[in-house]
């Protein structure tokens, strides 16, 4: 029994969810480690952790710094690919970039059957954005763009037109699966 009978706790949601900042690192880091047995580093008293994929193909870097992305995905060049990375903004919300890890980490992921990201948000009512390139989502908050067929790929989220709540940078060989599953978090069930 509580102390205070009339206690109430009042919690607030923020919908939509990609407006709510960054939250617990750990919904990252946690899965990665004890599930798909990425080694862990970390470095006393700072805020660092690197995560490295099993085969040392895949390095996820934690670096809290307010000048530079917070995440950051490399990936290194392989055979038949050339490397490649994500970056990520200080208040990109945990559950998108663990929905890139989770698809980078799924082992029955088809890479061949790769869905191109702009037709994932077309089916999901995004729009282009006028003298942008790219779309902008339903509610114009969220603008995804490329420059072309070979560039990277750029996430935006703002409020008011103008202030950047997070951002999100995917170099332009990162895996379109990749990107195109972070994007339906975007998009209304």
């Amino acid at each position: 029994m509580s102390r205070f009978p009339d206690e109430r706790i009042v919690v607030d949601y923020v919908a939509p969810r990609h407006l709510a900042g960054g939250g617990d690192p750990t919904w990252i880091t946690v899965p990665l480690h004890r599930a798909c047995g990425w080694s862990l580093e970390h470095e006393p008293l700072t805020p660092n952790v690197s995560l490295t994929s099993p085969d040392q193909k895949e390095l996820l870097r934690l670096e809290p710094d307010p000048d530079s992305p917070w995440w950051t995905l490399h990936h290194a060049p392989e055979q038949a690919a050339p490397a490649w990375y994500a970056s990520f903004g200080a208040r990109t919300p945990v559950e998108f970039i663990a929905a890139v890890t989770d698809a980078l980490t799924d082992p029955a992921a088809d890479t061949a059957a790769a869905p191109d990201p702009y037709d994932v948000l077309r089916q999901a009512d995004w729009t282009p954005a006028g003298p942008r390139d790219g779309l902008v989502s339903p509610d114009g908050t969220t603008f995804l763009q490329r420059a072309d067929e070979a560039s990277a790929w750029f996430a935006t989220v703002m409020v008011n037109g103008s202030r950047i709540v997070w951002h999100a940078h995917f170099s332009e060989h990162t895996p379109s699966r990749l990107i195109a599953c972070e994007r339906r978090r975007f998009s209304p069930p």
